[in-house]
């Protein structure tokens, strides 16, 4: 077997996992994940991570490896994924990256700028700094460091962190280190890319069914477990679809009705920016609209 990967993308709800499901029936494959939350322990059913059946009837990678008060990152993942996909190929089994989180996957094809790892007292520095003294006070800093104006004008207070966190790091600016040329993991041939783009109309039905299902399979449980242990609500994990709202609703903030209502709706705004993402970027893929003709592309699929 040649040294190939194989990708899988698309919105949430698309069908990704089914699809590749489907292929381990007809090819000796390993599924690694390519989802920022379902890396995460703590959620299974709500970050709709594959059952424990699949996990033992398909060899599957970095799925609930972090506990959730750590801190994930596209250069953690790239660490992770690269060992995966070695191990897979040592096993002879071709891997299958599967999952939405866009920056990840384009990374992993298109390579990743050499921006150091950042030092722990300076990450934990910049944030409280940034809430003490808020955006623009936060901002002015930046510039007196040396950042220029109309470069972080509009970012959000993520990206600020960050920017303040490399130049502190580094003393260079962290749009210079975006300027330099990409260090690429593997050679970008050895991908195929698979993109579902589904109905619009039929992704959004699913959103809604979705997390309905996920409700009757115990996902109030699993919120309510991790929110008698943690204060969660500031850790990344509770940005997973639908957690906001099953904590209001459990602190009889908002009905269940209202819950489900909400949670849908912010399911179909994130699918919508998925389509919209996928529609701009990484160029080289193959589009499907229906997973059953991805399938078929798949049994011809040489390795």
């Amino acid at each position: 077997m040649t040294n190939k990967a194989l990708i899988i993308s698309g919105a949430t709800a698309s069908g990704k996992s089914a699809l590749a499901l489907n292929f381990a029936e007809f090819q000796n494959i390993s599924i690694i994940n390519a989802d920022s939350l379902q890396i995460y322990k703590g959620l299974p059913i709500l970050s709709s991570q594959p059952k424990k059946s699949e996990m033992e009837k398909v060899k599957h990678y970095l799925y609930s490896v972090l506990n959730f008060e750590e801190s994930s990152s596209v250069g953690l993942w790239l660490k992770l994924v690269k060992s995966a996909i070695e191990e897979s190929w040592q096993q002879k089994k071709l891997p299958v990256i599967v999952g939405g989180s866009g920056m990840y996957i384009s990374k992993l094809v298109e390579g990743i700028s050499e921006i150091p790892e950042i030092d722990e007292e300076i990450k934990k520095f910049s944030r409280e700094l940034f809430e003490e003294i808020g955006a623009e006070e936060f901002r002015e800093k930046l510039i007196n460091l040396g950042e220029e104006k109309e470069r972080i004008i509009n970012l959000d207070k993520h990206r600020l962190i960050r920017a303040y966190e490399v130049l502190k790091q580094t003393e260079k600016s962290l749009f210079w280190w975006q300027n330099q040329p990409n260090k690429m993991l593997f050679d970008d041939k050895i991908f195929t890319h698979i993109n579902l783009n589904p109905n619009r109309e039929e992704l959004y039905k699913n959103c809604n069914w979705r997390f309905e299902l996920m409700l009757k399979n115990g996902a109030i449980d699993e919120v309510k477990s991790l929110m008698n242990h943690f204060p969660i609500e500031t850790l990344p994990i509770a940005k997973t679809l639908g957690f906001i709202e099953i904590v209001d609703f459990l602190n009889e903030r908002i009905s269940h009705e209202e819950a489900i209502k909400i949670a849908s709706q912010k399911t179909r705004n994130y699918a919508k920016r998925q389509l919209t993402w996928f529609r701009h970027q990484l160029p080289n893929k193959l589009l499907f609209s229906e997973s059953q003709a991805a399938l078929s592309y798949l049994k011809n699929y040489e390795i």
